[in-house]
């Protein structure tokens, strides 16, 4: 199997699977949800019952307002948004990656095979994504302590140059951590056992790997940027014009995401020899999973 087939595969299995797209769907539903009741919750904790009648009145006096206050509700409320999509997103990721397995195996699963592995796995999949996003945070510091370092010295921006260089290490480093849900959901495997796995798969394959990766990145960058056209465009409208925006921002994300998934899920799958690497292989009378 080429890297071609793995995203003319994958478009097929998604048209005839498109149910592989309602776990993203319905997360970001969820995310978007909570998000506003918090956002609800915030804005009348924090500015009294009495904000938007005072607004829209002409009374709002903003020296009433205790903006320290306000400042530390607000970090509160990132701080649990972030956290709600944390979790979301790894129960979701957990789901689509069940689904794609399956489709792969040539059945056509429902929703409920996206739950089934979204509770199975999501909790090992929070733990992965903690220990990676560690990485990526010892990135951020490196390369904020050598800058702040030559700043209060007056140094020659060598510190801010090897930090800037550790960080870009460090991120690569996560690149070969790329498959770990994939080998959470596909391979069984644990927390720890998952990095093992896609290093060794990485390193294996380090070609197909980057190319595909690139070939994604591309798709992404081309897809958002008339997708940012469109939305600029649907501004104009007062109102309705943002709320279509958000609507087709999630429809677009509930797409792509997964479709990217499915294509990592077969790459990933096709390096472990899990799948036919037949290029001619068709799946005749897909059986149906529940």
């Amino acid at each position: 199997m080429d890297i071609g087939d793995y995203y003319s595969r994958s478009f097929n299995g998604f048209t005839k699977n498109p149910k592989l797209a309602l776990p993203t769907l319905l997360g970001y539903l969820v995310i978007y949800g909570i998000s506003m009741v918090i956002m609800v919750i915030f804005i009348f904790g924090t500015l009294g019952t009495d904000f938007l009648t005072n607004v829209t009145t002409g009374n709002f006096n903003p020296n009433s307002v205790d903006f320290a206050n306000l400042m530390q509700s607000f970090i509160i409320l990132y701080g649990i948004i972030a956290i709600v999509s944390f979790i979301v997103s790894s129960y979701m990721s957990a789901a689509t990656i069940g689904m794609s397995k399956s489709i792969i195996n040539c059945e056509m699963p429902d929703l409920g095979v996206g739950f089934k592995n979204g509770n199975k796995y999501f909790l090992k999949i929070i733990a992965v994504s903690i220990i990676i996003g560690f990485i990526l945070m010892l990135s951020l510091i490196f390369g904020i302590a050598g800058f702040l370092f030559d700043h209060a010295y007056g140094l020659f921006p060598v510190l801010t140059i090897i930090g800037i260089l550790l960080a870009l290490i460090l991120w690569i480093i996560t690149l070969l951590f790329i498959f770990t849900n994939q080998s959470i959901v596909v391979g069984e495997e644990s927390v720890f056992g998952s990095l093992k796995d896609s290093y060794q798969l990485f390193r294996e394959n380090i070609f197909d790997v980057i190319v595909v990766l690139v070939i994604n990145f591309i798709l992404m960058v081309c897809i958002i940027a008339v997708l940012t056209f469109i939305n600029m465009f649907l501004s104009i409208i007062p109102i309705l014009g943002s709320i279509l925006a958000l609507i087709l921002t999630i429809i677009v994300y509930s797409i792509i995401f997964p479709y990217f998934a499915l294509v990592l899920t077969h790459l990933y799958m096709d390096k472990k020899e899990l799948i036919s690497s037949d290029p001619d292989y068709v799946p005749s009378d897909p059986e149906y999973v529940e």
